[in-house]
């Protein structure tokens, strides 16, 4: 029996590296007609695949990342994107976005929320939105979860109503990160290069508008799993390779398994390659070790994933006249 990896395994990485490197610079230059390429350097793997990427495809000077943390970003992160530039040789500009959400309300929406749910709340506590995966005995109800100053945990229940309002807040982060990428595109004549894989953007995993936001998306149909082939191909940081990806935009760290996958991405991967080519749940289960019937409800979930997702995929949606 076959790895889940094998059915989606990139053969030729110099090939297809080569391939992408001529489409960035295609889009950008002939196409686009803009000098280089400005994209947001986060540490994490999808952006620091964009960033080799892109160095692979332009000169040092017409490239440039955007690392962009707010008080409530991990401090790893701006360190591994700065091991990225430096390791691919380009530059980097540091814009602390912090008072741009504050002027917004957004720390004060989300701290009201916390300190309603856990009174003993302070600065020294940390906290995150989990949403555990759906099952028989669970509808996975999206929950609250503080690490108090003595780092004990606390799940605390939130209405919808709270759900929408923390993850509004922190959707905004993106949209306000791609703003400074557009502006510092058009201040220099480049395009706005996107980092959003297919795994991400099948799901409806990205903030439309922020992080969907882009000129080129020079990742969206590859899988979560190929960009880390690639990735190591590139001879990415180890440090980035072996990190459990993150949306960080939480203070207390959490991960895309806990906040969007719930299963663990090379399965996501699996069931969307399945739906794509039209592959049956028996085609699955002899391409894995997984039980029928859960390749049955990790069908059903990316049915709805995808439906309700859609129109985030799409242009806006406009009226139709008929006039002559």
């Amino acid at each position: 029996m076959q790895s889940i990896n094998e059915h989606i395994k990139i053969n030729n990485l110099e090939k297809a590296t080569n391939e992408i490197c001529q489409f960035i610079q295609n889009e950008i230059s002939n196409k686009l007609q803009k000098k280089g390429a400005v994209f947001g350097l986060s540490g994490g793997i999808d952006s620091a695949v964009t960033a080799a990427l892109c160095a692979k495809s332009f000169e040092t000077e017409q490239i440039l990342g955007l690392i962009m943390p707010e008080k409530e970003s991990n401090d790893s992160s701006r360190i591994l994107a700065q091991q990225v530039s430096k390791k691919f040789n380009f530059n980097t500009k540091t814009i602390d976005i912090t008072k741009i959400l504050e002027s917004f309300g957004v720390y004060e929406m989300k701290e009201n929320i916390v300190l309603e749910k856990f009174p003993e709340f302070t600065s020294k506590c940390k906290y995150r939105v989990v949403v555990p995966p759906k099952s028989k005995n669970s509808i996975g109800i999206p929950f609250l979860e503080i690490l108090d100053k003595d780092n004990q945990k606390h799940k605390l229940k939130i209405s919808s109503s709270e759900f929408l309002t923390l993850t509004a807040s922190t959707s905004i982060k993106h949209r306000v990160r791609m703003t400074l990428l557009y502006f510092h595109g058009e201040k220099n004549n480049f395009s706005v290069v996107g980092t959003t894989n297919k795994s991400e953007y099948q799901q409806g995993y990205f903030v439309k508008y922020g992080d969907g936001g882009s000129d080129i998306e020079p990742l969206v149909n590859i899988y979560k799993s190929q960009i880390y082939q690639i990735g190591k191909f590139l001879e990415i940081p180890n440090e980035i390779l072996s990190s459990d990806a993150s949306p960080d935009v939480w203070s207390f760290s959490t991960s895309d398994k806990e906040f969007f996958y719930t299963v663990p991405y090379e399965i996501v991967d699996l069931i969307l390659y399945a739906r794509e080519n039209k592959l049956s749940v028996k085609d699955v289960q002899e391409m894995s070790e997984l039980k029928v019937e859960d390749i049955e409800n990790l069908f059903q979930m990316q049915n709805i994933k995808q439906n309700k997702s859609q129109h985030m995929r799409e242009i806006p949606y406009a009226w139709k006249t008929n006039f002559t």
